[in-house]
Protein backbone atom coordinates (compact mmCIF):
# COMPACT_ATOMS: atom_id res chain seq x y z
CA UNK A 1 0.00 0.00 0.00
CA UNK A 2 1.38 3.12 -0.70
CA UNK A 3 1.79 6.14 1.76
CA UNK A 4 -0.05 8.35 -0.74
CA UNK A 5 -3.23 10.35 1.20
CA UNK A 6 -5.37 12.85 -0.35
CA UNK A 7 -4.84 16.31 1.13
CA UNK A 8 -7.97 17.09 3.59
CA UNK A 9 -9.32 19.89 5.31
CA UNK A 10 -8.13 20.66 8.86
CA UNK A 11 -10.23 21.33 11.85
CA UNK A 12 -9.82 24.93 11.33
CA UNK A 13 -10.58 25.45 7.65
CA UNK A 14 -14.08 23.03 8.46
CA UNK A 15 -14.84 25.39 11.21
CA UNK A 16 -14.94 28.35 9.53
CA UNK A 17 -16.69 27.04 6.80
CA UNK A 18 -19.60 25.48 8.66
CA UNK A 19 -19.40 29.01 10.97
CA UNK A 20 -19.85 31.23 7.89
CA UNK A 21 -22.67 29.07 6.45
CA UNK A 22 -24.22 29.19 9.52
CA UNK A 23 -24.06 33.19 10.04
CA UNK A 24 -25.10 32.78 6.32
CA UNK A 25 -28.54 31.19 7.13
CA UNK A 26 -29.08 33.22 10.30
CA UNK A 27 -28.49 36.56 7.98
CA UNK A 28 -30.83 35.52 5.34
CA UNK A 29 -33.53 34.08 7.42
CA UNK A 30 -33.66 36.94 10.41
CA UNK A 31 -32.69 40.21 8.24
CA UNK A 32 -33.49 39.54 4.63
CA UNK A 33 -36.48 36.37 5.08
CA UNK A 34 -34.70 34.80 1.75
CA UNK A 35 -33.85 31.09 2.18
CA UNK A 36 -32.39 30.90 -1.16
CA UNK A 37 -29.91 33.48 -0.39
CA UNK A 38 -28.19 30.72 1.81
CA UNK A 39 -29.08 27.51 -0.34
CA UNK A 40 -27.72 28.83 -3.74
CA UNK A 41 -23.50 29.59 -1.97
CA UNK A 42 -24.37 26.13 0.16
CA UNK A 43 -25.26 24.44 -2.91
CA UNK A 44 -22.25 25.98 -5.30
CA UNK A 45 -20.00 25.11 -2.20
CA UNK A 46 -21.06 21.62 -2.21
CA UNK A 47 -20.67 21.39 -5.93
CA UNK A 48 -16.90 22.70 -5.70
CA UNK A 49 -15.80 20.63 -2.83
CA UNK A 50 -17.73 16.89 -4.54
CA UNK A 51 -16.25 18.32 -7.96
CA UNK A 52 -12.46 18.40 -6.08
CA UNK A 53 -12.88 14.98 -4.34
CA UNK A 54 -13.87 13.25 -7.86
CA UNK A 55 -10.58 14.99 -9.39
CA UNK A 56 -8.41 13.58 -6.29
CA UNK A 57 -10.21 10.40 -6.82
CA UNK A 58 -9.22 10.26 -10.52
CA UNK A 59 -5.56 11.19 -9.50
CA UNK A 60 -5.51 8.42 -7.42
CA UNK A 61 -6.76 5.97 -9.95
CA UNK A 62 -4.21 7.30 -12.62
CA UNK A 63 -1.24 6.92 -9.66
CA UNK A 64 -2.40 3.78 -9.27
CA UNK A 65 -2.52 2.81 -12.90
CA UNK A 66 0.97 4.29 -13.20
CA UNK A 67 2.39 2.21 -10.28
CA UNK A 68 0.99 -1.50 -11.68
CA UNK A 69 2.34 -0.39 -15.32
CA UNK A 70 5.25 0.35 -13.86
CA UNK A 71 6.03 -2.93 -11.96
CA UNK A 72 4.36 -4.95 -15.19
CA UNK A 73 7.40 -3.10 -16.82
CA UNK A 74 10.12 -4.51 -14.34
CA UNK A 75 8.99 -7.90 -14.67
Amino acid sequence: MSDWSPPTLSRGQLAGIVVTLLAAAAYSLVIVQQLLLVVVPAAALLAVYLTWRFIVAVEAIADALQRIADHKTEE
